[in-house]
């Protein structure tokens, strides 16, 4: 049988996939609060993953043609991007901490918007642009309490470049699968990406770890099992069918809830507080991404139900 997904369906996966990703932070802090290196963490996180992405592809395109050697270089190369952004945003977390360097990391939007314009020749669309305005008001909002604060040092600098790289990175990767993962499909081609990460940590391994990496604690190996699960694999999966349905520059603002979901994870499980400005900023967000799967014609049709009293021809006023 043939499953179609539905726009909403595609919705739903791109959400959920970004719901994963953001408890990721949370099982790194507690897997890091277990005594585990950064390092280890990192590679513990990817040899775990692995075995998990093969299988799943093996299972899910059981039917589907060999990868071509063009499959291969592809996937490898768009999967670099992917970890170029992630070691930036490492760094950029290091030298300026966490709540700035997601605002650096959470310029892509914008990035991927261009990027997609760029490749269509067109502008965003004045929908897009709201949507983009609204949500990072409300991201200014979230991250207003833990702004930069003091004179800026070198170290401050790098991590602005390595965000800016990290979130240019990224952008690019976003738009970039695209036509890999439907040519290939969202399961192969999440196998593919990653292992790009698993060769270069791999290579860390060898050449860079200290002893200290690879002295993996009980606790830390639970909790990055957990995050490889939730946080890691089934996002990865989910984010790809998504993308596959609902395009790159749609699934962009979609992730902009990330943050969000962060912050209220943070403040339910490690006792972090929700201030009331970060509040609001979680509303305008929510608002927007609502905004975003209606569409300005389904919430027009909701107002003429909403309006009984009207003429049956009034609605052609509400557009």
């Amino acid at each position: 049988m043939n499953h179609q997904t539905t726009p909403h369906g595609a919705f739903l996966m791109v959400l959920l996939a970004n719901a994963g990703f953001a408890f990721k932070g949370i099982f790194a802090k507690l897997a890091l609060a277990s005594g585990i290196t950064l390092g280890g963490m990192l590679m513990l996180r990817i040899a775990l993953a692995m075995p998990l992405y093969w299988i799943a592809a093996r299972t899910l395109t059981r039917a589907a043609a060999p990868l071509s050697g063009r499959d291969w270089r592809d996937g490898l190369l768009i999967g670099l991007l992917f970890t170029l952004a992630t070691v930036a945003d490492f760094i950029a977390i290091d030298r300026l901490g966490a709540g700035p360097s997601r605002m650096l990391l959470f310029t892509y939007p914008l990035m991927v918007q261009l990027l997609v314009a760029w490749r269509a020749r067109r502008w965003p669309t004045r929908r897009e642009l709201a949507v983009f305005v609204v949500c990072y008001g409300g991201l200014a909002l979230l991250f207003a309490p833990r702004g930069l604060a003091g004179d800026l040092g070198p170290a401050g600098w790098i991590g602005i470049a390595c965000g800016l790289v990290s979130a240019a990175s990224y952008a690019c990767f976003l738009v970039w699968v695209q036509d890999t993962a439907r040519r290939i499909g969202s399961a192969r081609c999440t196998a593919l990406t990653n292992t790009s990460t698993f060769l270069v940590f791999c290579g860390y391994a060898l050449l860079g770890a200290a002893p200290a990496d690879f002295a993996i604690p009980v606790e830390g190996f639970g909790w990055v099992a957990l995050m490889v699960v939730i946080a890691t694999v089934l996002p990865f999966l989910l984010l790809f069918e998504g993308i596959r349905h609902t395009g790159a520059a749609r699934a962009s603002l979609i992730a902009l809830s990330g943050p969000v979901i962060t912050l209220v994870a943070a403040w339910a499980i490690l006792d972090e507080r929700l201030l009331p400005l970060q509040g609001l900023g979680l509303v305008l967000i929510i608002g927007a991404i609502g905004y975003l799967q209606l569409g300005g014609d389904a919430l027009a049709r909701l107002v003429r139900r909403l309006r009984p009293s009207a003429r049956p021809d009034s609605g052609r006023a509400i557009r």
